[in-house]
């Protein structure tokens, strides 16, 4: 049996600290985290200012309880059209690639965002969305270089960057060895391509194994033609085709639920082992 590295996004622990959430997780084999600073505000962080000295606090109980960082997660609009709101943005991530080490090297991590700030717009899949996350990634990988610090961008159905081809692109324009890939299938699922969901992550693996650093476990459900999101065990996805996949191609790799309520935890990880074993280091 090959292992993987199964963790979750500590905004969906109902903590409200972050004492009481290292108990909880500590409830199951998780290593990690994907934590984002950002929605933790019930642990008092949110919008704070993100300096060495509370990265190095907030890691040191972590690996007290056996906990690491895999992801740390920076929600940034890649694509807004107001160039001071984006500016404003890229520099938070930009501050938090360089405290990353704090965080035991965590890999600091982004979707691309939206034109609207209203949801759902047709307006991302057009050229000029495209180019600003280009634009966006550009800067914020000259900054990654100069800092040894990995990022990784987080390919999404409703995003600028949404397909095997938005990401091919954005990879070729933006050729640097210090950007990767989060790797969540359900996100590039729809009502119109599910059917063919295993050549669409086959395809994905192929052309871009050499930059995923992690990988979202969640899954989804066909419901009146439309693609719902429900948590890992619950819906249509071909869970166990693509745990044995990545697994045999990639040993412990980061693997973390998302969308998961804590009624729900024991028997998404009960079906997981019955196909792989957990990492419990």
């Amino acid at each position: 049996m090959s292992n993987l590295r199964l963790g979750i996004r500590a905004h969906d622990l109902p903590a409200t600290s972050l004492d009481e959430l290292l108990q909880q997780a500590n409830q199951y084999p998780f290593t990690n985290f994907q934590f984002a600073p950002l929605k933790l505000v019930t642990l008092g962080l949110g919008d704070v200012n993100l300096t060495p000295g509370l990265a190095t606090a907030i890691f040191t109980k972590m690996q007290q309880q056996g906990l690491s960082v895999s992801l740390l997660g920076c929600i940034t609009n890649l694509a807004d059209p107001d160039s001071q709101n984006r500016a404003k943005e890229i520099h938070r991530f930009e501050n938090f690639m360089s405290v990353a080490r704090y965080f035991g090297n965590a890999v600091v991590a982004t979707e691309t965002g939206s034109v609207s700030s209203t949801g759902y717009t047709t307006e991302n899949f057009e050229e000029p969305a495209f180019e600003r996350v280009v634009a966006s990634v550009r800067q914020i990988a000259q900054s990654a270089e100069k800092l040894g610090t990995l990022f990784a961008i987080e390919p999404g159905d409703n995003h600028p960057i949404h397909d095997l081809d938005t990401t091919r692109r954005l990879l070729q324009a933006v050729d640097s060895p210090n950007l990767k890939l989060v790797f969540d299938p359900v996100n590039l699922i729809t009502q119109a391509n599910y059917q063919q969901q295993d050549q669409l992550i086959d395809s994905f693996l192929n052309e871009f194994s050499d930059k995923i650093v992690a990988v979202h476990l969640k899954d989804f459900a066909i419901i009146n033609h439309h693609c719902e999101v429900c948590a890992f065990g619950q819906g249509q996805f071909h869970r166990e085709r693509f745990i044995k996949l990545i697994t045999q191609r990639f040993p412990h790799l980061f693997c973390t639920f998302e969308g998961i309520q804590p009624q729900q935890i024991p028997a998404a990880i009960a079906e997981l082992q019955q196909w792989v074993s957990l990492d419990k280091f």
